[in-house]
């Protein structure tokens, strides 16, 4: 018996086509040059804005220039090596289990940087390591040392204050460039441009615009919404795929956001609740005493919407790419086809992404956890406590996002994508 060939699976039906050369790129992608061109432009304009006059607490600032009843004081941070240890009086700390070692070391360092570079100069106070404070350091040890010189006599101060790690540091961010260059190809540089760009929308913009009196949560939302774009068309280009994924992320942020704000409201708590875990809002929250115009309610919820924005994306482009295929496999598919086989799909997604993220929030507040266990608290005390609420909260949100992401993309795709049979 004759076997009948098999249908070719179809293609991309103007990909032999396409012209080629710059003129050809720029027909085929003047809607993503175009795009980009606005977002970038309003980042930059955000960026410069943003940065222009914050108004910064001088008292809490560890570097610049000072006057003081003294003279001018100059307080800088520079790097040094350690050349010689006069005193060493470090040993295991009895008390500690884990035989951390704590006591005094009187050190002698070579400056690499600043006014005093090249000379040789000891630390007028002895480093002081302490077992949950400082490191034991090593002759040809790299450190950084808080340098203060009073411009108008002429003393100077020396005291360390960590590893110099900035060269590991590098190293590390390389070694995560070179992995991702290495198996993502062209698209990891794409997606390590859209990173890049992520992380100065959100720490070099939202940080100075929110010390301006911005308020945090339309803030972050429209940075995400601005980065959600901008990572999108450099990924992907334009079209149904990219258009699908920014309107599925943008949908998914704002359900986050809104169950957070609907959680605070029903458990009685707000982001002041977070002065409870620890002192970094304790230290905004004195700012806000002398006279700075900061908003801190509101930071709880921009926190869950920037802790979302990650798994959203991922999640919303991914089933937009599925969907995207399925129509490609089978142009024949309808709205409801497509709507059915998205949602086959995302349940999938949800299935592990919600253990991702719970699990993702557990491993970050370990510390904490393990804390409210070794008090052995009752069932009453931790459900009161505004510290436990505050974690749910942060947890629960971001997950809610992400899982009705999936239905609100999968129909999102499927008026897309879906053809005219069956709808």
């Amino acid at each position: 018996m004759k076997q009948k060939p098999s249908k070719p699976l179809p293609t991309a039906p103007a990909e032999a086509a396409r012209p080629g050369g710059l003129r050809g790129f720029l027909r085929r992608s003047w809607l993503a040059i175009c795009i980009l061109a606005v977002c970038l432009g309003a980042l930059a304009a955000l960026l410069i804005t943003a940065n222009r006059g914050v108004p910064y607490y001088e008292g809490g600032r560890e570097e610049g220039e000072y006057r003081s009843a003294e003279g001018t004081v100059r307080v800088s941070v520079e790097r040094a090596e350690v050349v010689n240890i006069s005193r060493d009086t470090v040993s295991p700390n009895p008390r500690n289990p884990d035989h951390r070692e704590s006591g005094q070391q009187t050190l002698l360092v070579r400056m690499k940087t600043g006014t005093r570079k090249g000379e040789t100069l000891p630390l007028s106070n002895d480093h002081f390591v302490g077992v949950y404070t400082s490191e034991k350091v090593r002759i040809g040890d790299e450190i950084s040392v808080l340098q203060t010189e009073n411009l108008t006599t002429g003393a100077l101060e020396l005291s360390m204050k960590n590893y110099d790690r900035t060269p590991m540091v590098w190293g590390v961010l390389g070694l995560f460039v070179l992995v991702v260059l290495l198996v993502g190809g062209r698209t990891g540089l794409k997606s390590l441009l859209g990173l890049i760009l992520t992380v100065v929308a959100l720490i070099w913009v939202f940080c100075p615009m929110w010390m301006k009196g911005a308020r945090p949560v339309p803030l972050a939302f429209g940075l995400c919404v601005l980065v959600t774009v901008l990572s999108f068309v450099i990924l992907s280009g334009t079209g149904k795929k990219t258009l699908c994924a920014v309107l599925g992320t943008v949908a998914g942020m704002g359900l986050a956001a809104g169950f957070s704000l609907l959680a605070q409201a029903l458990l009685r708590i707000d982001s002041y609740a977070l002065y409870d875990a620890g002192t970094d809002f304790a230290d905004l929250a004195n700012l806000q005493q002398r006279g700075f115009d900061l908003h801190l309610e509101g930071l709880l919820t921009a926190g869950v919407i920037i802790s979302a924005l990650g798994a959203v994306m991922d999640v919303a482009m991914s089933l937009s790419s599925a969907i995207g295929e399925l129509k490609t496999v089978n142009p024949e598919l309808s709205r409801r086809d497509l709507l059915r086989s998205a949602m086959h799909i995302g349940r999938d997604m949800v299935g592990t992404m919600t253990n991702t993220l719970i699990l993702a929030f557990v491993g970050s507040s370990l510390v904490l956890v393990i804390r409210l266990w070794s008090q052995g608290a009752s069932s009453l005390s931790l459900t009161s406590s505004r510290y436990l609420s505050v974690e749910l909260i942060s947890a629960i949100s971001s997950s809610i996002g992400v899982i009705l992401a999936v239905p609100l993309t999968a129909v999102i795709g499927s008026a897309l994508y879906g053809g005219k049979r069956g709808n």
